[in-house]
């Protein structure tokens, strides 16, 4: 029996799709323990700068972000590990994680350092923005659910910034840190 051109042509459409499908899908299982991990510490940082005074903000972000990092790390290794019949395969994709998160960490600092805002506000938004830019461009590249978490954590930034000012640090925990949650939970779905 032969096939058509044009049912060819559908069959490899059909067969593009479901790799697509199945791509996305491994990506959401593998980053959403990532996104309730994050969730969880950036409610911690941010309701403990809420309860502190602006100078003592490092010395919660610091441990936090280390702690973070390395569970990120190990998150990821054992992850790659479950599938992965190749340990060195999944030691580079845990580090590629482990990448993602120090180079967006130094971007915030360096941004920080270089533009030395007076104002503590700009200490607690900018991170938040980063974050959801960078959820954002990850949608950008075949995960659409990370655009919409992006755009959500903007939002709800933004939504802070305007209604709730004198407790943003409270906000952003409860927003930013619930939002990673949920999101992560969202993806596992996926």
């Amino acid at each position: 029996m032969m096939i058509s051109k044009s049912e060819a042509a559908e069959a490899l459409r059909d067969m593009k799709q479901v790799h697509r499908r199945t791509s996305a899908g491994s990506a959401y299982a593998k980053a959403s323990p990532h996104l309730v991990l994050g969730g969880v510490l950036w409610a911690i940082g941010y309701a403990a700068c809420g309860l502190l005074p602006p100078e003592r903000w490092g010395s919660v972000w610091v441990p936090i972000g280390l702690v973070g990092a390395i569970a990120s790390y190990i998150v990821a290794l054992r992850a790659q590990r479950s599938v992965a019949s190749n340990p060195a395969a999944g030691a580079i994709q845990a580090a590629h994680i482990l990448w993602l998160i120090a180079t967006t960490m130094a971007f915030i600092a360096t941004c920080l350092l270089l533009f030395q805002p007076a104002d503590p506000l700009v200490f607690l938004a900018f991170p938040g923005l980063v974050a959801a830019f960078v959820y954002v461009l990850l949608g950008s590249l075949g995960l659409p659910r990370f655009r919409w978490i992006g755009a959500a954590m903007f939002a709800l930034l933004i939504l802070g910034l305007i209604v709730e000012r004198e407790a943003i640090a409270f906000w952003i925990a409860a927003a930013g840190g619930g939002g990673l949650v949920l999101g992560g939970l969202w993806l596992r779905r996926a």
